[in-house]
C-alpha cells in the first residue's frame, strides 16, 4: 500500500519523526512560503509546523486530502482550529514536551520580580551598589495564583508549592488532585499576592486580564505571563502598572513579537525575555516526539490526548456494544440530574422565561450553536449573584426520581460522578453539595461579578460551545458512561464507553435516534444498574438500595421505560435473576 505525505514546515529536531516513516513519505519545505504552500498542500496528508508557518482558512480550504495538522509545541493560535475541524483535519500538538522548562522559566520570573534581580544585576554592572535601593518580597507564605492547570501549571504548582508557596488554582475544565485548592476565576483574582497564566491563547481565553478583570484584584497585585501575549491586554497592564494596582509584571510572550511594545518594557518595574521559556535543546527534541506519537495514535483509531479538537475524532471499527459498570459516571444537569432548565428559570425572574425556553430548545436540539445562544441569553437576563444561589435551591428542589439515592449507591461503590453541564457553576456546586459530589468532579460555566453580585461577564471556556464537553470528558480516567438529554451531552459518545440519552423532561429527537440506551421512564435506577455492572449490583442487594437495583432491572427490561440495543435483551437476562435474588 502507497505510503501517505507528510510535509515539514517549520525547523524540528527530525530524528523524532522516524516512528512516522511506516505511515508517510516525509518530505521537508523549511520557511515556505505561504503562498507557496497553498499550491502544493493538496498533496499532503499530514503536515507539521511550528510557530513559523501559518494554517489559516485559506490554506486547510486547498488542503484537499489534509487528515492531520501537528505543532511541534504547545501554542496553536497560528492555526485556524474552527476551518481544520469544519474540514475533519485533526490537530494534534505537543502539550508536554515543555512544560516542565516553561514552570522553571515562570518561577524564575517569579523570583526576579519580587527579588528584583535583573535590576540589581544591571545597577551592579554600572558600578551601582544598590543594597537598600533593592529590598524584595518573600515568596514564602505568599499566595500563587494559577490560572489553567494544564502541564505547564501542573508544574508550577509542584515546584511552588515545594518552595512554600500557599497555591490556588483556577481551572473549571480539568479534574484537580485532592491537595489542590480549586477556585473560580472571580476568588483566584481577589485573593492571589501573584497571579500567573498558563492557558493557550483561543478566542475562548483572549485578553482575560483586562481593565474589569484588573480592577478586582489586590493592590499591589503581581502578573506573570509565560503563556501566550494576547491572554494578557497590555495597554490595561500598563494603566496599572502607572497607579500601582500591578507592583510588576513578568513576561516572556506579546501580543506582537517581534518587535514587541517597549513602552511597555520600559516600566522599571516590568521584567522581559524574548519568548525563551519553553526553549531548551531537551523540550524541542520533546515536542517532537510526543506529537509523533499522537499522530501515529490518530491513524490507528485511538483518540490521542494531545488532540485539540476531538469532534473530528470517527472510530472506524466495529461498532461498539453495550456493557455494564463503569468507573465514572458523568451527569448532565439541566433536563436530567434535575427536573428544571436553570437558565429558563434564571429568565423567569426576569419575565423572559419564554423567550429563552426558546433559544434553550433550540440549541439542545442542535438547530442553534450553543455559544451564540449562550452569549445571547446571559445579555438578555444578566443574572445577579443571589439568582444563581436561587437556581441552585430550585435544582435540589426539582432532582429527578431516585436521583440522590443513585448519587449515594454510586458513590457508595467507589464510583467517581460527575457533574459537567452547560450551567452556571455557582448553582452547580450547590446541587453538588447537596448530593456529596465534590466541587473537584463539578464543571460549568463561571461568571463574574462585581462586590455588589451583579453580573459583569462571562469567563471564557468550552462549556459555553458545542463539542466543549469532549475537552473535559476525555481527561476523564477510566471506563465512562454519560447520562444527558442534549446535543451538547450526545456529541461526547465518541469520548466515553456508553452514551444513555435521558428523555423524561425533555425528549429530543435526534438525541433518542443516536442514543444507545435512552431513557423514558423519570426514575435514575436503570442508570444504577448499568453503571454498577453485574458485580456492583450483587453488594447493592444486600444493602438500602436493593429495592433501587430491583426497580432499575424492571425498567430496564421493559421496552416502554428504555430504548436499547439487542446486546441488552441478552444481558438483562442475567441480570434480572439478581431482581429478588
Amino acid at each position: 500500500m502507497a505510503k501517505m505525505k507528510l510535509l515539514i514546515t517549520d525547523k524540528i529536531d527530525q530524528s523524532g519523526l522516524s516512528p512516522l516513516a511506516k505511515y508517510f513519505q516525509i518530505d521537508t519545505e523549511i520557511g515556505i512560503k505561504l503562498v507557496q504552500l497553498e499550491k502544493i498542500i493538496g498533496d499532503y496528508d499530514c503536515i507539521i509546523t511550528r510557530s513559523s508557518t501559518p494554517v489559516p482558512a485559506q490554506l486547510t480550504a486547498k488542503a484537499k486530502k489534509l487528515k492531520i495538522i501537528g505543532r511541534a509545541g504547545i501554542g496553536v493560535d497560528n492555526i485556524d482550529i474552527f476551518a481544520a475541524t469544519a474540514k475533519r483535519i485533526a490537530v494534534i500538538n505537543a502539550p508536554q514536551g515543555n512544560a516542565k522548562v516553561t514552570a522553571e522559566h515562570t518561577i524564575g520570573m517569579i523570583f526576579a520580580l519580587l527579588r528584583h534581580i535583573p535590576q540589581a544585576a544591571a545597577d551592579l554592572k554600572k558600578g551601582i551598589w544598590g543594597k537598600q535601593k533593592y529590598i524584595g518580597t518573600q515568596l514564602f507564605g505568599k499566595t500563587l495564583g494559577i490560572v489553567g492547570f494544564g502541564n505547564v501549571g501542573k508544574e508550577v504548582f509542584r515546584i511552588a508549592a515545594g518552595i512554600g508557596m500557599k497555591v490556588i488554582v483556577c481551572e473549571p475544565y480539568i479534574k484537580l488532585p485532592k491537595k489542590v485548592k480549586k477556585v473560580t476565576f472571580e476568588e483566584l483574582l481577589r485573593t492571589s499576592d501573584i497571579i500567573t497564566l498558563h492557558v493557550p491563547l483561543t478566542y475562548l481565553t483572549g485578553k482575560m486580564i483586562n481593565k474589569n478583570t484588573l480592577s478586582l484584584c489586590k493592590d499591589g497585585v503581581y502578573i506573570v505571563n509565560c503563556s501566550r501575549g494576547g491572554v494578557v491586554e497590555e495597554k490595561a497592564v500598563k494603566d496599572a502598572l502607572s497607579t500601582g494596582k500591578v507592583a510588576g509584571f513578568a513576561v516572556d510572550v506579546y501580543t506582537k513579537e517581534p518587535p514587541v511594545d517597549h513602552s511597555l518594557l520600559g516600566f522599571p518595574n516590568v521584567i522581559a525575555t524574548p519568548h525563551i521559556a519553553g526553549s531548551t535543546v531537551e523540550s524541542q527534541k520533546q515536542s517532537v516526539i510526543e506529537v509523533a506519537e499522537g499522530i501515529i495514535q490518530y491513524l490507528e483509531d485511538k483518540i490521542p490526548q494531545n488532540l485539540l479538537n476531538p469532534q473530528v475524532f470517527r472510530k472506524t471499527g466495529k461498532k461498539k456494544t453495550v456493557s455494564f459498570g463503569f468507573d465514572a459516571v458523568i451527569f448532565d444537569c439541566d433536563s436530567t440530574l434535575s427536573a428544571i432548565e436553570g437558565i429558563d428559570e434564571l429568565a423567569g425572574l426576569v419575565g423572559k422565561k419564554e423567550e429563552i425556553s426558546k433559544l434553550t430548545r433550540e440549541a439542545m436540539e442542535g438547530l442553534r450553536d450553543f455559544e451564540s445562544v449562550f452569549e445571547e441569553r446571559l445579555e438578555i437576563i444578566k443574572p445577579t449573584r443571589s439568582y444563581l444561589d436561587g437556581v441552585g435551591e430550585l435544582y435540589i428542589k426539582h432532582l429527578v426520581e431516585d436521583a440522590r439515592d443513585v448519587v449515594e449507591a454510586l458513590k457508595f461503590l467507589g464510583k467517581e460522578v460527575y457533574i459537567i453541564s452547560g450551567g452556571y457553576t455557582p448553582a452547580l456546586l450547590k446541587l453538588g453539595e447537596e448530593l456529596g459530589i465534590p466541587s473537584k468532579n463539578i464543571f460549568g460555566n463561571d461568571l463574574l461579578f462585581d462586590r455588589q453580585g451583579n453580573y459583569e461577564s462571562f469567563i471564557e471556556g468550552p462549556l459555553r460551545r458545542n463539542h466543549g464537553k469532549l475537552q473535559i470528558i476525555r481527561q476523564i480516567p477510566g471506563k465512562k458512561v454519560m447520562i444527558g438529554d442534549g446535543i451538547t451531552d450526545l456529541e461526547v459518545r465518541e469520548c466515553v464507553d456508553l452514551f444513555i440519552g435521558y428523555g423524561a423532561v425533555e425528549k429530543r429527537e435526534i438525541v433518542e435516534r443516536e442514543s444507545q440506551v435512552y431513557v423514558y421512564t423519570k426514575s435514575m435506577a436503570p442508570v444504577l444498574v448499568i453503571a454498577a455492572g453485574m458485580d456492583g449490583c450483587v453488594k447493592l442487594l444486600s444493602t438500602k438500595f436493593r429495592r433501587f437495583v430491583g426497580k432499575g432491572m424492571d425498567l430496564l427490561s421493559h421496552a416502554g421505560h428504555v430504548k436499547k440495543e439487542k446486546v441488552m435483551v441478552r444481558k438483562l437476562r442475567e441480570y434480572m435473576r439478581l431482581a429478588y435474588y
